[in-house]
């Protein structure tokens, strides 16, 4: 499994930032940054840090979601993007 995750853009109904990864292309929700009191919301600059921080298990959690499985919480919140 290689690190690399790309993070393209927020998508502010869902209130999740869309990620790339090997395993393919999700959402992360901006709530499992809510550890950030001092934020209504995570900043941009909080998120992709946070996201940057947390590859591994963003890219595991996006690789079980393609296997059918539930990942580990708090990663469960993840979902996957469907391409058209």
């Amino acid at each position: 499994m290689t690190d690399a995750l790309t993070v393209r853009t927020r998508d502010v109904a869902r209130e999740a930032y869309r990620v790339e990864t090997p395993a393919g292309a999700a959402f992360v929700p901006e709530c499992l940054m809510d550890r950030f009191p001092n934020e209504a919301r995570p900043s941009h600059q909080t998120a992709y840090e946070w996201i940057g921080a947390h590859r591994r298990q963003i890219t595991r959690a996006v690789e079980a979601l393609n296997a059918g499985k539930t990942p580990k919480a708090p990663y469960d919140l993840i979902t996957l993007i469907e391409e058209t």
